[in-house]
């Protein structure tokens, strides 16, 4: 740089490579989301684990509370043999009590392995997984309220507010700012990913 050509004319020089301005980097520097990690904030991390403590308390409930509950079972099985005017003998009640435990079973494995699935989705950044965990959230809150209202502080509903305690835990965290912020960035990457697709 220092030394002219013989003609005079001097070369400017190269100006500095960005880093990251090939598309490689470190987080950021993809252009919009080619794989670059977003960090992870610790509330949502808190909000995923409050998440799946209220499934697990919400599992756990319904099965002591509802599937091992024989005498329920059998009331609700019997009114509904002769709602149907269908025989209610001990042994109908037995075979219908049975049916009726294998599915509630098999009910009580879906919605967690599908709230599993929301939480999961919702750690990974998808704003919608975030939307569905506070609807349900609100819903059991409500739930909640209304059943105290009516019957008072029964014993059965302090399953319930263990459910209700850490879902609404997991919403509060879902909120902060800092979560809001990964949820906006995970749905600005997604968005420029799909305009360079079209």
């Amino acid at each position: 740089m220092s030394n002219p050509r013989e003609d005079g004319f001097s070369p400017e020089p190269m100006p500095p490579v960005q880093d990251g301005g090939l598309g490689g980097g470190h987080s950021g520097g993809h252009g919009g989301g080619l794989g670059g990690g977003i960090p992870r904030p610790k509330a949502i991390d808190n909000a995923f684990q409050a998440s799946l403590a209220s499934t697990a308390i919400s599992m756990v409930a319904t099965v002591v509370t509802v599937l091992l509950d024989r005498q329920w079972l059998e009331r609700l099985v019997r009114q509904v043999l002769e709602d149907a005017n269908q025989p209610a003998g001990d042994a109908e009640v037995a075979n219908a009590i049975g049916t009726m435990q294998v599915m509630l079973a098999i009910g009580i494995l879906l919605f967690a392995v599908l709230f599993v699935l929301f939480a999961v989705k919702m750690r990974a950044g998808r704003n919608w997984a975030r939307m569905v965990l506070t609807v349900f959230a609100a819903i059991g809150l409500i739930n909640f309220l209304s059943s105290v209202a009516s019957s008072g502080a029964a014993l059965e509903l302090m399953w319930s507010l263990a459910d209700v305690a850490f879902s609404v835990t997991a919403v509060i965290y879902l909120f902060r700012p800092e979560s809001s912020a990964y949820f906006a960035e995970h749905k600005k990457r997604q968005l420029a990913r799909r305009g360079r697709n079209r």
